[in-house]
């Protein structure tokens, strides 16, 4: 197979995630919101956020992709086996990789990632985001994870640098997701961090399948009604 007919090939290579936040609400802001993903590890957070990204992409939307707990390789490799090339939109600016996970780890970056030297300042990310943002309109951030700088951070503190930083973007016309995981916290950190938000998405895993499901619900949404039902997260891939 030539090196253009195998291009052709990925670039035919579609996968489509559903349900996404627009299939949850009947109306409401889509744009411009902060949203929180709750869930057990291996529910499907960091896949969902991944397809928030490439859904904005290819409608448009330039992403920024916050990495604490694995490196932008990891990341890309993951997208890649969905069908989601990055490569153009990096190249072309329309997204950007901070990378908190690297130098913490003496691994070394590559390509046009950011680097992100302390996860226990969350002041340091707000500069370093907006440092990005300042090239980009509309936006769609992931940060993946959130648990990871509630970890190593001042937990007296957290929730008011989370609020503002959430409210710089929304305000800048830019949407952020986050990645909480369950079981890392005690419940009040929940409720802090969900309260914060102005959507929160609720993720299970079904381990009686074979393969195990996975499920997702919108628990609210400020502005709109929530249907609380839980839907399954499928990923479908086609060629076209």
């Amino acid at each position: 197979m030539g090196e253009k007919e195998q291009t052709d090939k990925e670039e035919e290579h579609k996968t489509t995630a559903t349900p996404m936040i627009g299939d949850l609400v009947k109306f409401g802001q889509l744009t411009q919101v902060s949203v929180m993903l709750v869930g057990p590890i291996g529910s499907g957070k960091s896949t969902y956020g991944e397809a928030y990204i490439a859904d904005g992409l290819r409608q448009g939307f330039p992403g920024v992709i916050v990495t604490t707990d694995v490196s932008p390789r990891v990341i890309r490799n993951d997208m890649s086996r969905h069908g989601w090339s990055l490569e153009k939109y990096e190249q072309e600016g329309k997204l950007v990789f901070i990378d908190g996970y690297s130098e913490r780890m003496g691994a070394p970056m590559a390509g046009s990632t950011r680097s992100l030297t302390k996860v226990d300042d969350i002041s340091e990310l707000g500069i370093v985001l907006f440092e990005v943002l300042e090239d980009l309109v509309v936006a769609r951030i992931v940060v993946d994870s959130l648990s990871t700088l509630i970890l190593h951070s001042n937990p007296a503190t957290m929730p008011r640098a989370v609020q503002r930083l959430s409210g710089r973007i929304t305000q800048s016309s830019h949407s952020i997701m986050y990645v909480l995981e369950e079981g890392v916290h005690d419940e009040k950190t929940y409720a802090t961090f969900s309260y914060l938000a102005d959507a929160v998405l609720r993720f299970n895993i079904d381990e009686s399948s074979a393969p195990p499901g996975h499920f997702v619900r919108m628990e609210r949404m400020r502005g709109t009604e929530a249907s609380r039902e839980w839907h399954e997260f499928i990923l479908e891939s086609s060629q076209e």
